[in-house]
């Protein structure tokens, strides 16, 4: 993958850049599962690559896998505490003790969004839904020097949210659909 320039090393293990073949089959990829879901009744709904922290809290996210999630923090200081931390920036030295943790955390997964929103909607309608979360940029503490193993990468993910029957059967038609 890196020596073909389908990835792009960054220099930390499991972040890597997408030269263009990749992202061209990616792209179509993308796509193509949105035609196929929508073709099949899908809503598309599309969020950011970051989560409010309280709905990552709530999920138990944190229970099952505390070593994957990633925080967002930012700079809450004054102007002596800013060029402080750049000072250390530029020595490559901790600036950690600059940062707060904010409201945000990075999306674990494409689905996290969705189950709120639709819950927002009050009852389901009868059926249930069909959602199309796209393709959105995903993370999880995960380094690795394997390449399949990355930090952060884009993740596909079709919602379907009903009766238990309905779903199964829904899972093994797109199952047998993505073979």
């Amino acid at each position: 993958l890196i020596g073909h320039g389908l990835l792009l090393e960054s220099g930390v293990p499991g972040v890597y850049g997408h030269g263009a073949k990749f992202e061209e089959v990616r792209g179509f990829l993308d796509a193509r599962l949105s035609s196929e879901a929508r073709a099949r009744g899908a809503e598309a709904l599309r969020f950011p690559p970051v989560l409010p922290r309280r709905q990552l809290e709530s999920s138990g996210y944190l229970s099952s896998f505390p070593h994957l999630a990633g925080s967002v923090y930012s700079f809450d200081g004054d102007e002596h505490q800013a060029a402080l931390q750049s000072e250390r920036a530029g020595r490559h030295a901790d600036w950690g003790e600059f940062q707060q943790m904010t409201e945000l955390t990075l999306m674990p997964a494409a689905c996290y969004p969705v189950y709120p929103a639709i819950a927002a909607r009050g009852r389901l309608p009868e059926g249930g839904v069909f959602i199309d979360a796209g393709g959105s940029w995903v993370f999880r503490h995960e380094p690795s020097d394997d390449p399949a193993r990355r930090q952060i990468f884009h993740q596909h993910e079709l919602v379907r949210i009903g009766e238990p029957d309905a779903v199964l059967e829904w899972r093994d038609e797109w199952a047998q659909r993505g073979l």
